[in-house]
């Protein structure tokens, strides 16, 4: 369904917690005959509230404060004009989406900037090398430059962090857990890590050297560090970086360290020094998770790089991820710097395909940020400026995950793929004449995958139906839509209602017929009666939730 352009929603908080007040922006002018205008909200399936909407209203107020996601339509003349979604949630760490600022100057637009954040419901906001120094992060006076010379100005760094606060965005400055620059390293000889020959680990030859983030002097001065950046900001907490080496060292003192322990320590005493700070740790291509994730931090988030190279690895890192720490979604940081060499149409097909791994995996991506840029190098300041069709993109399917986020994020959620569907398995049969379904992220075919949630089954089709390869950080073809898909289903109850979802649009009731008693493939698999449905085009990326019947 075509919506009108020229009428926007947006919630006025990226998130809300239980008992706020939440309201939904409206800007833009009646498009039918008519001047009455209807805000829907739903909650999955069901219609909770329904608002009328006078001519000239810009602000409306939903009173709606139960946990969850809800989807938002602006109704006129019996058709759609805008969308939106807004979730309630206890903490933005049940359902983190990760944003970043990297202009912290006077030029900052704070205005557009929070309002982007608002669009896309981003509801965490890491403030990249706003620190004066690495050992030091509070500026000697309100107008700097941080470590590698860009302009910083403490007065916007309050002033859009109090912002964000304000528009349900958890401001969280950024940090490196262990590095000092290289004038400081004879305070620090004994804490040094070095390598075999005795030189010590740096980042660059000029720029930092790296420490051992447990050692005992070390955490005391950072963990004050922290405390005292809290106090002298509107920051709420950090985001707290590695980088991915050294694994194992020698320290200066003659003891071995473990980096991935010493994590660890580091967490627990940085939790200890800003009990209410809200900490995010870094595990770089998936080092040290396992160790941190059941430290006090509250999130797991991995920044991806090589070998974990393809669709398939972002899938694997964010299930692995989630059972180590179901309450908390995974956050992928995976660059995409095929922004900045391919155009704007296989860029966006490569951005959706990564949306549509992260959030049928219950995982979240940091890609956007500023008032519409995109990542695509880990120096967050070589950033890409989005086109305005692109925001339109981002904004349907942060809609999708916000709306749906019942079912994507359900800490309870389970993969039951490799034993309901494909191969021997006759539970959910996907078919299209000359197609190839797999339960694998495979070029040229439909990447399906099976989950439980506490609500029902959702079964993901992922359209890799036209890409030559399924590497996350290239350019894709836009996706072709797929005709003719049919999903046969065995039935527990024989009532089964499944319903189609796919960003940008509201769930479709699918309409099935009760088939023959299926052939036994062997004595694996018993034949059983089973419900076949028609399923809409698949663009890239569309599920089928199959409520479970009381």
């Amino acid at each position: 369904m075509e919506l009108n352009d020229d009428i926007t929603l947006i919630p006025s908080a990226a998130s809300y917690r239980p008992g706020q007040r939440i309201e939904i922006e409206l800007a833009g002018e009646a498009s039918g005959q008519s001047t009455q205008r209807t805000l829907v909200v739903t909650h999955l399936l069901e219609e909770v509230a329904r608002v009328e909407v006078d001519s000239g209203t810009t602000r409306i107020e939903v009173s709606v404060h139960e946990l969850g996601g809800y989807g938002v339509a602006l109704v006129e003349d019996n058709t759609i004009v805008a969308r939106t979604a807004f979730d309630v949630l206890d903490s933005p760490f049940e359902r983190p989406r990760y944003g970043f600022t990297a202009k912290l100057d006077a030029e900052t637009d704070a205005a557009s900037v929070v309002a982007f954040f608002r669009r896309m419901h981003l509801n965490l906001a890491q403030f990249y090398d706003w620190g004066y120094r690495h050992s030091e992060l509070l500026p000697p006076e309100r107008e700097y430059l941080d470590p590698l010379g860009q302009p910083r100005d403490l007065e916007v760094v309050n002033g859009l962090a109090a912002a964000f606060d304000e528009a349900g965005v958890l401001p969280l400055g950024y940090s490196a857990v262990y590095a000092v620059g290289n004038s400081e390293t004879d305070a620090w000889k004994g804490e040094l890590l070095l390598r075999a020959d005795g030189v010590p680990y740096r980042l660059g030859e000029e720029f930092l050297t790296l420490l051992d983030p447990a050692a005992p002097r070390w955490l005391e001065h950072y963990g004050a560090m922290l405390a005292r950046a809290l106090a002298g900001t509107a920051l709420r907490g950090f985001h707290l970086d590695q980088y991915g080496w050294p694994k194992r060292a020698l320290r200066g003192d003659g003891v071995i360290v473990d980096l991935d322990r010493s994590y660890a320590t580091m967490i627990e005493a940085v939790r200890a020094a800003v009990p209410d700070a809200g900490l995010i740790f870094n595990n770089v291509n998936d080092f040290g998770t396992v160790q941190t994730a059941g430290t006090p931090q509250d999130a797991s988030y991995i920044e991806v790089w090589p070998p974990h190279d393809t669709l398939g690895d972002l899938g694997l890192l964010a299930t692995r991820t989630r059972a180590l720490r179901p309450e908390h979604p995974p956050i992928l940081s995976a660059y995409l710097s095929c922004y900045a060499t391919e155009s704007a149409e296989r860029a966006d097909a490569a951005a959706e395909l990564v949306m549509a791994t992260a959030f049928s995996h219950g995982a979240s991506h940091l890609l956007l940020g500023e008032a519409g840029h995109a990542l695509t190098d880990p120096y967050y300041p070589k950033n890409h400026t989005l086109p305005l069709t692109s925001h339109g993109l981002f904004a349907r399917w942060y809609d999708a995950a916000v709306r749906w986020g019942d079912l994507l994020f359900d800490p309870a959620q389970q993969d039951v793929s490799e034993f309901m569907t494909g191969g021997i398995n006759n539970d959910v049969v996907l078919d299209a004449e000359g197609v190839r379904f797999s339960t694998k992220a495979e070029p040229g075919t439909v990447w399906t995958r099976v989950v439980r949630t506490s609500r029902g089954l959702v079964i993901h089709l992922i359209n890799l139906l036209g890409q030559s390869e399924c590497a996350w950080d290239a350019g894709k073809s836009p996706a072709t839509a797929l005709d003719g898909a049919t999903l046969t289903l065995a039935p527990v109850t024989g009532r089964e209602a499944p319903v189609w979802i796919e960003p940008g649009a509201d769930p479709l009731a699918l309409a099935g017929a009760v088939g023959a008693d299926d052939e036994a493939h062997d004595a694996l698999s018993a034949s059983q009666t089973t419900l076949e449905f028609p399923l809409p085009p698949l663009a890239t990326w569309g599920f089928v939730f199959v409520p479970f019947t009381d």
